[in-house]
């Protein structure tokens, strides 16, 4: 892979060059001492890599990745620095890593295992497939999108309503859901008649969809009720709940690969009152699935990618005091006692301030052992 240096310390050039240049399978073609002529450098030339010194004058490195993330999203990029509060502040802007000056050649080479496995897993996507299974052709994470069994667009649904009613149907599929269930759950305001009315015509939109697409799936109508199936059926729910179950048994591959799934919560983007519960399930088992993978990564050693890992999900879910709980014991074991303790201050005060309760006695009592022990 091409890759470009960044960064205005001239020695700091030198010991980048002389770590990459034994990596057969990366090829610098470009060392620069200010962010302009690396970003000029990325206008005429791709590359896949771009090592980035956090602290220059001029352009600092956090605009510096923002215009690259502007040019090329999937551009890597690598924090150079010698503060990692500032790394840690970097992640922000969607930094595949950081590495910390003078650098280590032993955290460097796990550096560049992260960006290589980062190509590899972007070649498998590009591909449509993930580690042990075919890309799902219904994303519910997020947004409800059903891309059927080939490369066509996402399908573009001709009412709401018939994409509210294919959603219903999916979460309870292979239940026979009796009529007035589904007028009560999708139309709930609307008068019998034309309520049937607007079932009717979902229902045949449905299936009109499910045999354009090719999902496989089927559309059963008995005793006043109907039942969605079919093997074909297959969402990124059933493949993140699969991985859930494996990751006790030790298989984290295929954990992590679904753990990147989760993209956002099921189907947060539409407007639905009957999924709470489920998405609240689902929910759980992210922290549950994302707590095995960084305990997993913290005790291999890998305490970066599992900072990074819960940093990510803490996004997702701010107000978890298990991940808030795991995101101190992972600057604890970097030994970033001013992270640490921002971290902390920060939980605490967005329990206060915007669940007006404080963390549990718990909570306190451990991250108060760890900013003692730094």
């Amino acid at each position: 892979m091409k890759a470009i240096l960044i960064d205005d310390e001239r020695h700091a050039l030198l010991q980048l060059q002389w770590l990459l240049e034994k990596e057969a399978d990366i090829e610098i073609v470009g060392a620069y001492q200010q962010a302009a002529e690396g970003l000029s450098h990325l206008s005429r030339e791709r590359v896949e890599l771009v090592f980035l010194d956090l602290e220059m004058p001029g352009m600092g490195g956090l605009e510096a990745a923002e215009t690259i993330a502007a040019l090329d999203d999937e551009i890597r990029v690598v924090f150079v620095t010698a503060y990692s509060t500032y790394a840690l502040e970097a992640f922000r802007v969607n930094a595949l890593d950081y590495v910390l000056k003078p650098i280590d050649p032993i955290r460097f080479a796990t550096t560049l295992e992260r960006v290589r496995k980062s190509v590899a897993r972007q070649a498998q996507e590009r591909k449509g497939t993930s580690p042990s299974w075919g890309k799902p052709p219904i994303e519910l994470f997020g947004h409800l999108s059903i891309r059927g069994t080939s490369d066509q667009p996402p399908l573009k649904w001709r009412t709401l309503k018939s994409k509210e009613l294919f959603a219903y149907l999916l979460q309870h599929r292979e239940v026979w859901l009796p009529k007035d269930v589904l007028l009560e759950e999708i139309w709930p305001t609307y008068e019998l008649d034309k309520a049937m009315s607007h079932l009717h015509t979902a229902i045949y939109q449905v299936r009109r969809m499910l045999k354009e697409t090719g999902l496989g799936g089927a559309l059963d109508f008995s005793l006043e009720s109907y039942r969605l199936h079919g093997e074909g059926l297959r969402t990124d729910v059933d493949h993140f709940l699969q991985a859930a179950l494996a990751a006790p048994q030790g298989n984290l591959a295929e954990a992590e690969a679904a753990w990147e799934l989760y993209r956002g919560h099921y189907l947060d983007k539409e407007d639905y009152p009957w999924v709470k519960a489920r998405r609240e399930e689902l929910l759980q088992n992210y922290v549950v699935l994302t707590m095995r993978l960084t305990s997993t990564e913290r005790a291999a050693g890998s305490l970066d990618s599992a900072l990074q890992r819960v940093r990510r999900a803490r996004e997702l879910h701010p107000y978890s005091e298990r991940l808030a709980r795991e995101q101190l014991a992972c600057l604890a074991a970097i030994g970033d006692a001013e992270g640490l303790r921002a971290s902390y201050a920060a939980f605490y005060r967005l329990m206060t301030e915007e669940m007006g309760t404080s963390p549990t006695a718990e909570f306190q009592d451990y991250g108060q052992a760890l900013m003692d022990g730094q």
